[in-house]
């Protein structure tokens, strides 16, 4: 094996590597079971306020 691939490839397999270390520590393997999602509500949320939004959204130009 020549060196010329030693020297041209070894930063990328330190980098992927690095990415994986990384990812790992963040936490991007781990089993999704507690990281669904929750549900957003707005609690007391008056008609009123809610009005006011679909006027924001229903507008015409």
């Amino acid at each position: 094996m020549d060196i010329r691939f030693v020297i041209v490839g070894a930063p990328f397999v330190i980098a992927f590597f690095y990415t994986l270390f990384w990812l790992r520590k963040w936490g991007a393997f781990k089993l999704p079971e507690d990281n669904l999602p929750k549900k957003m509500t707005l609690k007391n949320q008056s008609a009123e306020q809610r009005y006011i939004l679909e006027n924001i959204f229903l507008t015409k130009n």
